[in-house]
């Protein structure tokens, strides 16, 4: 098993992230949560943040980063978003396959990183990773 724990999952609208959420509270339970974030501009970026946060499981740290699709939200974007909704702690990573990186230091080993936000950021990650997964949700 890869530490940490490292899920990816396609929620690109407010539904999809509360569904997410609310699944997240019974998998990562006790864990240290980092969510690596993409949005693109025609999304609902604020009830997306909003439900990511609501669902009964605690994200301790966000990873603003930018899928390559030309529609994706400046990271800085959404940094600034997530801190008017009161979220948690985020930092800007422009390269996604770097933020999921920086998010899976910022868990430590004995906790879990979820990659959420956007369709092309999972494509993304699943082109320029390595092959092995740990999950994928």
């Amino acid at each position: 098993m890869r530490r940490p724990l490292t899920l990816l999952d396609g929620a690109h609208n407010p539904e999809g992230m509360a569904a997410l959420a609310e699944s997240l509270a019974e998998i990562v339970a006790g864990r240290r949560l980092v969510a690596v974030v993409s949005i693109l501009d025609d999304k609902d970026a604020a009830g997306m943040l909003a439900a990511l946060g609501a669902g009964g499981v605690r994200i301790d740290a966000l990873v603003l980063t930018s899928s390559q699709n030309p529609r994706a939200l400046p990271p800085p974007t959404l940094k600034s978003l997530a801190r008017q909704l009161h979220g948690p702690p985020g930092e800007v990573v422009g390269d996604p396959f770097r933020a999921l990186a920086r998010a899976r230091e910022l868990a430590g080993p004995e906790g879990a990183v979820i990659a959420a936000g956007s369709l092309y950021l999972i494509a993304d990650l699943l082109a320029m990773g390595p092959r092995e997964r740990a999950s994928v949700l």
